[in-house]
């Protein structure tokens, strides 16, 4: 029961959030520049907004801090029982909330990670009895009294219950921007090869580019002049959004349009999308690297379907299930929940197509030196205390 009222809480959280990011995106991006009679993405605008956005991003690390801090350290303190400050999640909320509204290439997910870690430390403060269930729930205590196979049920039941409440909010329609379009989830043995294949290759790139991630969320050059490296940061996005507005913001408002791209901008977005994250990153701005990468893995999905005949929508469904697959370390049941987000349960079959292709993927890689992901176990070493956990970092 605590797994299923903590992931409502945390689904309601993130369903707020995100309708009040996508508020300001619209304000911003649509109502403004209409007000203006200028294009958004073919004029000055286009460098304006960013550049403005950097200036904020600088202000917030200089008066509030490093936040929202990456997912793999809150979730790292988390499970060794340290504390995530409560003020976390106010400053996570602002400084999350300025930089995907300028159109920051990033996604929101270490914004709620933020947000959810600082509440539940000030309900552990404020009711200490609900400190161990909802530790248990969210996967930080181990469940003695079940066995170890059914031990995960209670991470997976707050899961889909986070998921069921952030589907159904009765205000918002979040879904409307976040999902694939529905289609028909059919599956032809031809497609399911190339699906699988594709998936199994693609775990590579996932695996660099997270780790890009990492290092881009360590360096910590920019603090010696955070307004002036943040609107840096700004304007090279800009400059890199100025062939597709898509390397903009989060990543998930480009899903159904990729059909409609030629190969050329497909190919572009691929890349130009994780640079952008990277950079902004490397500048100061802070949010997570799901959404990006959903993104460039779904442009890398059209750009094979385009090639080789395979429906689109299904190539899309299963890369976006191999970037989960590499940020939950070759876990197929999780990255497929996690997936479900942004894409519709009538494509389980090419998730769990995209998901067995990219855990084939993810264990024949030589995880010594390239996993981006380290256990929880793995976070001390000799007495020190790594700084992140691993791709989840955001």
């Amino acid at each position: 029961m605590t797994a299923i009222v903590t992931g409502a809480v945390a689904g309601l959280a993130a369903g707020v959030f995100i309708w009040l990011v996508e508020e300001g995106i619209a304000l911003v991006w649509h109502d403004l520049p209409d007000a203006l009679d200028v294009d958004p993405f073919d004029s000055w605008f286009l460098l304006a907004v960013p550049a403005a956005g950097g200036l904020l991003v600088g202000i917030g690390q200089r008066v509030l801090g490093n936040y929202p801090e990456s997912i793999g350290h809150v979730v790292t303190k988390w499970r060794t029982g340290e504390r995530v400050d409560p003020e976390a999640a106010p400053k996570s909320f602002v400084n999350s909330l300025v930089a995907l509204v300028a159109g920051g290439p990033v996604g929101f997910e270490a914004a709620l990670t933020g947000i959810l870690g600082g509440s539940a430390t000030w309900i552990s403060d404020n009711l200490g009895a609900a400190r161990v269930p909802v530790r248990k729930a969210w996967g930080a205590e181990q469940i003695d009294e079940l066995p170890p196979a059914v031990r995960q049920v209670p991470v997976l039941l707050a899961a889909v219950s986070g998921l069921f409440a952030y589907r159904w909010l009765p205000f918002g329609g979040l879904d409307l921007g976040f999902r694939l379009r529905p289609g028909d989830g059919n599956i032809e043995i031809g497609d399911g090869l190339i699906t699988f294949a594709f998936a199994a290759l693609l775990v590579v790139p996932i695996v660099v580019a997270f780790r890009m991630v990492v290092v881009a969320e360590e360096a910590r050059f920019f603090q010696r002049a955070p307004v002036l490296v943040g609107v840096a940061g700004g304007l090279v996005v800009a400059l890199l959004a100025w062939p597709t507005e898509l390397v903009l913001f989060s990543g998930q408002e480009g899903l159904n349009g990729l059909d409609e791209l030629s190969r050329l901008d497909l190919g572009y977005l691929v890349v130009a999308k994780w640079l952008a994250l990277t950079l902004v990153l490397f500048a100061g701005w802070r949010g997570g690297p799901i959404f990006p990468l959903w993104l460039s893995a779904s442009a890398a999905g059209a750009l094979v379907a385009d090639l080789t005949g395979a429906p689109t929508q299904m190539l899309a469904a299963a890369g976006m299930t191999a970037v989960g697959v590499v940020f939950l370390k070759g876990k197929v049941l999780p990255a497929i929940v996690l997936t479900l987000y942004a894409v519709p349960f009538a494509f389980a079959g090419a998730m769990l197509i995209g998901a067995l292709g990219a855990a084939v993927g993810f264990l024949l890689l030589d995880r010594e030196p390239v996993d981006p992901v380290a256990s929880s176990d793995d976070q001390t070493t000799n007495g020190e205390h790594r700084s992140c956990e691993g791709p989840s970092s955001g």
